[in-house]
Order: C-alpha cells, then sequence, then structure tokens
C-alpha cells in the first residue's frame, strides 16, 4: 500500500487479484466491520416508511366485470380486441364520470376508473378506488350501469341520426311524385293512353320507394326504443376488507430492501475511505518498517485492573507475554532495561499495554517498576487502585524515591511496584527532560532490573518526545481501527527527527473478525487457549516456545531473564 493511500482503496485491490473465496472473505469482514452502517440505514428507511404509512390515508380498490359483444348495428363500437379498447375508453371518458355524479345524485366530482381488457377475452376489468370501502363498490356498479346508460343513448342516438337522411330521400321523391301528378292532370284521363301509362308507371315505382323508406324509418324507430347496449355484467363489484393502500409488508419489505442497499452502499464508501490500521502489515507499512511485537486481541478486563492480574490464561496475556519474549530477545544485542511506552493519541490503550506488560515481566521473575511518566493524564494509579497523590513529581522535587514506589501484589509471585505521577505540575516537559529526571531513572535502574515508563502520547505533547532521549527502547501502541496511517507516519516522523530508540510497535485491541484475518495467532495447546502472538516479522513466538522445552524441569524458565 502507497502512502496516503485509504485502507479500503488498498484491500480492494488486492482483493481483486486474490482468489474468489479471498474476496468474498474480504467483502463478508467489510459487512461485518460496518454493521452499525447498514443497521442504521435499514432502520432509517424503515423509520421512512412507518412514517409514510402512519400519515398515508387507507385506499380501497373495488372491481367489477362486464362483457362487451357489440352487436351488428352497433355504431359505436369496433371489432375484435379493437372494439374492446374502443369500449375502454368510452368507459374512462367524461361523459361515463358525468353521468355517475349525476346518477348518484353527487355534487362534486367522483373518482376516475381504471379499466383494462382480461387478457385476449371480451371481458372489461373495472377497477374504482377510495377512501371508503363502501363507497369504491357503489362506484364500481355505478360505473357498469351508466357505461350501459351511455352506450344505449349512443347506439340509440346513431340509429336516430340516420332518420333525417331517410327523411330527406322521401322528400326528394315526393318532389318527383308532385311533377307526375301535375303532368298526369294535363293528359287527358284516358288509361289506355300510353303517355299516361308511363307516367302511371313511373309515379307507382316512386311512392313504393318511399313506402320503402318509411318502412326503414319505422323499423329504426322501433329498435331505437327497444335498443339493450350488449354489456352484461358478469361479477358485482363486492365491498374489499382491506385497504390496497398502505400495505404495510410490501412497504416495509421495500423499505428494508433500499435501506439494505444503501447501508452496504454506505459501508464500501466508508471503508474505502477509511485508513486506520487495522492488520499487522498495515501497521508495519505505515511505521516505515518497524516490526509489530505484539498483536494484542479485543479484550476487556473484568474489573479494570490488568487483564493479566484478573485472567491471566486469557489469549490477550499470551499476547504480551510475546511481547514480553519479544523485548527480552531485542535485549540480547542491546539493553532494555528503560522501556517507554507511548502512542500517536490518548485513548489507545498505551497504559493498559504498559501494565500488562510491567505485570508479566515481574510474572517471569525481573525486578520491575512501572513508573507513570504520563504527568498530563497520569492512570496507572487508577488502573492499579494506587495512592495517586504522591509520586514522579515529588521524586523530582527532592523526596525519597524509596519511599514513594508502592508495591503491587502479583499473583503467582514477582516483584512489582509503581511510581505513579503525583500531583500535575505546570513545566511538564522541562521536569521530563531535566537532569533530575534522568538521576530519578539512573536511580530507578539500580533498584530494578526493568522500568517500564507509561508516557504521553506523541501527536498532542512534546513529552515523549523529550524523555524517549533518556530510555534505551520505545515501544509504539496503536488501536486497531482507530489509528490513521497518516498519525502513524506522523509519530514516525517525529520520533525519528531525534532519533529515538523504536523497537517496535503493539497493535492493540485487535479484532481478528472485523479484520478479516483468520492466520494471527497459534495456540500452543498447553492450557492458553488461543495465542495472539506479535513478533510480526520475527521468530519471536517460536523462540518463546523452544526456551520453554529447553528449561523444561528447571526451577526457573528462560522468560525469567532479562
Amino acid at each position: 500500500m502507497h502512502a496516503g493511500t485509504p485502507n479500503g482503496a488498498a484491500t480492494y485491490a488486492e482483493t481483486s487479484s486474490a482468489s474468489p473465496s479471498a474476496g468474498i472473505r474480504t467483502y463478508w469482514t467489510v459487512v461485518l466491520r460496518r454493521k452499525w452502517v447498514i443497521a442504521l440505514g435499514c432502520i432509517a428507511t424503515l423509520a421512512a416508511a412507518v412514517g409514510v404509512i402512519s400519515l398515508h390515508k387507507p385506499v380501497y380498490a373495488s372491481e367489477a366485470r362486464i362483457l362487451v359483444a357489440p352487436l351488428a348495428g352497433d355504431f359505436t363500437s369496433g371489432s375484435g380486441s379493437q372494439g374492446v379498447a374502443n369500449e375502454i375508453e368510452v368507459l374512462r371518458s367524461s361523459v361515463v364520470q358525468d353521468r355517475v355524479r349525476t346518477d348518484l345524485g353527487l355534487d362534486q366530482s367522483v373518482p376516475g376508473v381504471s379499466a383494462y381488457q382480461v387478457g385476449t377475452t371480451s371481458v372489461i376489468s373495472v377497477r374504482v378506488l377510495s377512501g371508503d370501502a363502501r363507497t369504491a363498490r357503489i362506484l364500481a356498479d355505478a360505473y357498469v350501469s351508466a357505461f350501459r346508460s351511455v352506450k344505449r343513448e349512443q347506439n340509440v342516438q346513431s340509429l336516430v341520426d340516420s332518420i333525417p337522411e331517410f327523411q330527406n330521400r322521401i322528400d326528394l321523391l315526393q318532389v318527383r311524385v308532385n311533377e307526375l301528378d301535375a303532368q298526369l292532370l294535363a293528359l287527358p284521363a284516358d288509361d289506355k293512353d300510353p303517355g299516361r301509362r308511363t307516367l302511371l308507371a313511373q309515379r307507382d315505382a316512386l311512392v313504393s320507394e318511399q313506402g320503402g323508406y318509411r318502412d326503414r324509418i319505422n323499423q329504426i324507430q322501433l329498435n331505437a326504443s327497444l335498443y339493450t347496449p350488449a354489456v352484461r355484467s358478469i361479477r358485482p363489484a363486492s365491498q374489499p376488507s382491506t385497504p390496497i393502500e398502505p400495505a404495510p409488508r410490501k412497504t416495509a419489505s421495500v423499505a428494508l430492501v433500499v435501506g439494505l442497499m444503501l447501508g452496504i452502499g454506505a459501508a464500501f464508501l466508508l471503508d474505502f475511505l477509511d485508513d486506520s490500521v487495522r492488520s499487522p502489515e498495515q501497521y508495519e507499512r505505515a511505521s516505515g518498517g518497524v516490526p509489530v511485537l505484539a498483536v494484542v486481541p479485543l479484550r476487556d478486563s473484568p474489573d479494570g485492573r490488568p487483564i493479566s492480574l484478573t485472567k491471566p490464561t486469557d489469549t490477550a496475556v499470551e499476547a504480551y507475554r510475546g511481547l514480553r519474549t519479544n523485548l527480552q530477545f531485542l535485549g540480547l544485542d542491546r539493553r532494555c532495561q528503560l522501556i517507554q511506552v507511548t502512542s500517536a493519541l490518548p485513548g489507545e490503550g498505551k497504559t493498559t499495554v504498559a501494565s500488562n506488560l510491567a505485570v508479566v515481566l515481574a510474572q517471569a521473575g525481573n525486578r520491575v517498576v512501572l513508573v507513570d511518566a504520563d504527568l498530563r493524564r497520569p492512570r496507572v494509579h487508577e488502573v492499579f487502585g494506587l495512592d495517586g497523590s504522591k509520586g514522579v513529581v515529588d521524586a523530582l522535587l527532592g523526596e525519597s524515591l524509596h519511599l514513594l514506589v508502592q508495591r503491587i501484589d502479583v499473583p503467582g509471585g514477582g516483584d512489582l511496584g509503581a511510581l505513579p505521577a503525583g500531583k500535575a505540575p505546570s513545566n511538564h516537559s522541562e521536569l521530563l527532560g531535566g537532569a533530575r529526571m534522568r538521576a530519578m531513572l539512573a536511580a530507578l535502574t539500580e533498584a530494578f532490573d526493568v522500568v517500564v515508563l507509561d508516557s504521553a502520547p506523541v501527536l498532542p505533547v512534546a513529552d515523549s518526545v523529550v524523555l524517549s532521549g533518556a530510555v534505551d527502547a520505545l515501544v509504539v501502541v496503536a488501536q486497531a481501527g482507530r489509528t490513521s496511517e497518516r498519525q502513524v507516519r506522523e509519530v514516525m516522523g517525529t520520533l525519528g527527527r531525534v532519533n529515538a530508540p523504536v523497537v517496535g510497535t503493539v497493535l492493540n485491541r485487535f479484532d481478528a473478525k472485523q479484520a478479516g484475518s483468520y492466520g494471527y495467532g497459534y495456540g500452543y495447546g498447553y492450557g492458553y487457549g488461543y495465542g495472539y502472538y506479535g513478533g510480526y516479522g520475527t521468530t519471536a513466538a517460536p523462540a518463546e516456545a523452544k526456551g520453554r522445552r529447553r528449561h523444561k524441569g528447571a526451577g526457573k524458565s528462560a522468560d525469567a531473564t532479562t
């Protein structure tokens, strides 16, 4: 991963070239890591859906079905599907809607109707929506009735509209008949006259044709009076028992799916932009190659004291033993008597790491003293339940160092003392970097095998940078998922500029599941459970195991050496 590249970007880039199973595992890890973001997305959309449902008035739907079969002489319909489509348009028209309003005696407008052809049949579904179930049923039936009435009127009107045409033809024929009558009057009343016989034949033909047209008019009038539209109700509307809107289950299901999609999208976006340190490899790359000496799993002490005192067989304690072993092996090549523990920012667990490291060092047979060199926000006395009124500051002011060190009982034996910070001074950096501080540390190294110093964070104040010049080894603690790569680089740059003796780092509160890692820590099976050993890039844990086997049966294990 390049400097400045977000953690997520590198993760996804590496996943693209990995096996499909590794890619799926990485994506699943992101989901687990950002599960609260996904849950928040689902909760937000569900809450919005509940709000919409509560504000939405109920809507009921009632449906009736009619069969339309246009008859011969029906001038308002077509044939086949086109005929059904024409009927649907008539049903949806404002003419039918106005007729419904008139039939029901309403002053206001009525809801519109939706109609559609059922399959390829001549059946039409008539559907009406209303805020009242009974009203929806009444309106659906009213639309069917109004449609029938409008259809009858339209067809009767079509028939009646054809009568003037026939009457016009009768009138034209009558004019011709009148002309023939005038010509007959001018001829002698002799029926044997050829001319008269011809005119009479023409007149009879015209009168007969007039009679045919009059018969047509009479038939049309009869048809109009007896006409019934070919619209038959095959399923009357029924009164609905439940509303179609709002639909709580459907709305909630859709909201849940939408929320899940939004939550997953937000989770992957946040993970892509997140550059927090989550794995030992990432931590080592961000620190410029400084080895990770221990990976401490996500564990909390039941009573607030160091977990190495309350639960000595916990996996986290195995991680601290691994840190102890790594520091002891570093001590083979360099002096590691004064060990400073710091972090980038407050709250990353430096005091927890320093306290547990002091305990496991004492359990290995060393004379250990834990010094609270964080004069701004001291916590060592709180962790061990000690009197914090006097300590480092008082020793620097001339009080007896021997009287200020408080002894701590370690189960299973061990010589452990603690020197609280004491009263908060105003000149923190000057006290930590002065000659008196160096003299006090020299006195402590004379009285104890190992001195562990819990110091202030590096980025907010300069206390730890000043103190680093007086120690033998410095360990930087980072909290997995919280400390960013940028902060790690800043810490290492600040310590590097003063040539601080940084020997390694500790990744604290590591969650293997959220990090998507399955290869950290291998249980030895000696009652310690699943051990998380540090020494990334080293052979620290195997070396400790070899030391135990080599000294099996001896009075003291290899861990007792400094």
